[in-house]
């Protein structure tokens, strides 16, 4: 059924909801899991580093990949086969340029249920991805 699962995976509430789902999905169909993650440099990052913030795009990119790395190393322990990936760029380009390299067959991806300025400037990812991605697409909710 599937054999590469990728999520996206940003630490947040809903990525965590993601990555656990993506991990199930994965362990059941014994298929490579790929973390990604997205450095943006969109939007408000593009404004902070206008307004002298340069080091705070590298500073979140360590983030992310420390988190990736992190959650890695655990899941491999559990028995997972797990590769990381972290870029700089818009999010619905760069998990869809991702998905298409490694021939992602799922790829899950966190709700986000909050309207937000960057989501009406932008529009949603999830839609983005449907138009642009030949693959299926798990939008993970949390389970009441």
């Amino acid at each position: 059924m599937f054999q590469k699962v990728m999520v996206a995976y940003d630490g947040s509430a809903s990525g965590g909801i993601a990555l656990q789902q993506a991990t199930e999905i994965a362990g059941l169909t014994q298929a490579e899991l790929h973390l990604f993650g997205v450095i943006v440099n969109t939007g408000g990052m593009a404004m902070a580093q206008a307004a002298g913030a340069e080091d705070m795009l590298s500073r979140e990119g360590e983030a992310i990949r420390t988190r990736l790395d992190e959650v890695a190393t655990k899941l491999r322990t559990d028995g997972l086969s797990v590769y990381t990936h972290a870029v700089e760029g818009s999010p619905a380009e760069a998990i869809a340029q991702y998905a298409r390299q490694i021939h992602a067959d799922l790829l899950v991806i966190g709700h986000i249920p909050q309207f937000s300025f960057g989501h009406w400037l932008e529009g949603s990812v999830a839609k983005a991805l449907l138009r642009s991605l030949p693959c299926s697409i798990l939008v993970a909710k949390k389970i009441r």
